[in-house]
């Protein structure tokens, strides 16, 4: 019997073929509950719904076993897991994604990376799984095989489930290069900031009335030992683990902070 339960979610849809490799892997050990967004959606962040009812539909995969689409985000599927199965899993694991999910900026837009921050912010331990596809493929979802960084994802998610997790650590975020090979190298990594020049293009529609396009080229050079540099210029696989604290207590900051309390305490 299968004594570890497994959160499967993601935020390219439940039709996604990163979902169904991992989901397929992921069986073969563990006992594997699958929630995820009836349509895809990407970079809707951690995006909560308060606002409207969600639903969730079952779902019969092709070996029998029920899932469920919802009509959330992927933090809301975490939830919708959670109460689905009246426990929290053992982990919850979130992907693979179309695309890269390398840079803080892409960590904290990503849907990808937000269940497994869900999880978190639930003491729920976390690992998403994407992959660097070309852009043509990020948008169609077609044409990437995922076996090879399922079966590695397997690896890593039956290892994790053996190991005590450590305090702080909210996930692990593993990017995969586009194509793994016996040469691929592993890289334990930290985010850089952000990878694209983001901008913004404004164009008409057929009225003639201006619309914008948010767009962004990506930077040519990344540091060494980055997440993006890792994947993108390296080919490699990029390990890299997430923290919760936004705080920071630099000696600067806290002489800003404490400037500004004062400006407030002597207008009051």
């Amino acid at each position: 019997m299968k004594s570890n339960l497994i959160l499967l979610t993601n935020d390219d849809g439940i039709k996604s073929e990163g979902l169904m490799s991992l989901r397929k892997y992921l069986n073969k050990t563990s006992k594997v509950i699958c929630v995820a967004p009836a349509e895809p959606s990407s970079a809707v962040s951690k995006a909560l719904t308060f606002h409207k009812p969600l639903r969730f539909f079952p779902v019969t995969f092709e070996d029998g076993d029920t899932g469920y689409s919802t009509t959330g985000s992927p933090a809301d599927n975490v939830h919708v897991g959670f109460h689905i199965l009246n426990k929290k899993p053992n982990i919850v694991v979130s992907g693979i994604n179309y695309g890269d999910n390398s840079s803080i900026h892409s960590i904290l837009t990503s849907g990808t990376c937000a269940a497994a921050f869900e999880a978190a912010f639930n003491d729920v331990p976390a690992i998403a799984f994407s992959a660097d596809v070309a852009e043509d493929i990020q948008l169609t979802q077609t044409g990437i095989d995922f076996e090879k960084m399922a079966q590695i994802s397997q690896i890593i998610v039956d290892f994790i489930l053996k190991m005590d997790w450590p305090k702080g650590l909210a996930f692990l975020n593993v990017n995969y290069p586009t194509e793994i090979n016996d040469k691929t190298e592993i890289y334990i990594t930290k985010p850089i900031l952000y990878k694209y020049d983001n901008y913004m293009v404004e164009k008409k529609d057929p009225r003639g009335v201006p619309y914008l396009w948010l767009w962004g080229e990506k930077k040519r050079t990344f540091p060494e030992y980055t997440d993006t540099w890792s994947v993108c210029d390296k080919k490699g696989i990029s390990i890299s683990p997430i923290g919760l604290n936004l705080h920071i207590e630099t000696d600067q900051s806290i002489m800003l902070v404490e400037s500004v309390k004062t400006k407030i305490e002597s207008n009051l």
